[in-house]
């Protein structure tokens, strides 16, 4: 799991201050200034945001790459790794005769902070402060945070015990199995049973873990929904209509003169994903909004 490394960094307290590039009074003032919740209000459900300040979003990015840098990351881990991503992971199952999607619940909230604690501990064998230390940067009220930079990863390492079973038990029935976050996938060019999502169901509540009943599809030679993406039966992917639609919704309330460099940002990138697999769509409205937030960004430079 971990890679050769010359120096472990978690040995000690001092060095666990140089790896992050700070001071023990600076990491505890950001330690303590925490997290801002909020909500987010979408198809009427609400989802809790817990961001980090800026200077603990920072040591958590600095303790993320050297995380990246020092684990072998998981065959069927596609989020928290540079180059895994959700067009990676629907990738992964074009061109299957059944693909399962599965949605573990209150994914972040329910992953606790033992289980983070445990895989520091065993993984990198830290104690003491230093892995009081890393409980503290890493959780929030005892849990995974939504917001902080190193809960994708982590989420994936604190239970991997049980995706590390699931990944066995898929491949005696000749399945693929893949994670990206909360969400679970299984596809095979062979049949497969009901009794998978039971199995991996009883598996996930060892961990205080559960599936959302309304979020497990089962799909045939058809179009598939996996992690966002439509899977076509020629195993091309698409992204959704609502999501191109959207573009044009944005459009028609407001100008791309009219947006701030905040909005800009958040519209310029989700164009730029859609452009991913449609390289076509929405070139022209790309470069007048990069255009555009290259002026505002120089404006607000003098």
């Amino acid at each position: 799991m971990v890679k050769q490394t010359d120096n472990n960094s978690f040995c000690s307290v001092a060095k666990f201050l140089k790896l992050l590039g700070t001071t023990k009074t600076k990491l505890n003032t950001a330690i303590q200034g925490g997290y801002r919740r909020y909500p987010i209000f979408k198809d009427n459900k609400v989802r809790w945001i817990e961001q980090p300040n800026d200077e603990l979003k920072i040591i958590q990015q600095t303790l993320l790459r050297y995380l990246q840098d020092n684990l072998e990351c998981p065959p069927y881990c596609m989020a928290g790794f540079k180059g895994q991503n959700n067009i990676k992971n629907a990738l992964r199952h074009k061109n299957k005769r059944e693909v399962i999607t599965m949605d573990i619940a209150h994914y972040f909230p329910s992953t606790k902070a033992e289980y983070i604690r445990q895989f520091f501990e065993e993984t990198f064998e830290a104690q003491g402060e230093v892995l009081e230390l890393l409980v503290k940067i890493t959780t929030y009220n005892d849990y995974l945070p939504t917001g902080a930079p190193t809960s994708s990863l982590l989420s994936c390492f604190a239970h991997k015990e049980i995706f590390d079973q699931i990944d066995k038990k898929m491949k005696e029935h000749k399945a693929d199995m893949s994670t990206y976050i909360d969400d679970i996938t299984i596809s095979t060019n062979e049949h497969i049973g009901n009794w998978v999502i039971s199995y991996i169901n009883n598996l996930l509540h060892t961990h205080g873990l559960h599936l959302k009943k309304s979020k497990t599809r089962r799909y045939g030679y058809k179009s598939a929904l996996v992690t966002g993406l439509y899977i076509g039966q020629d195993g091309t992917l698409s992204t959704p209509f609502k999501m191109n639609y959207s573009v044009i919704k944005e459009l028609s309330k407001k100008e791309i003169n009219e947006m701030s460099i905040k909005q800009l940002r958040k519209f310029i990138a989700k164009i730029a994903y859609i452009r991913q697999l449609h390289p076509k769509r929405f070139k022209t409205t790309q470069v007048k909004a990069i255009k555009q937030l290259k002026k505002l960004q120089k404006i607000q430079n003098n």
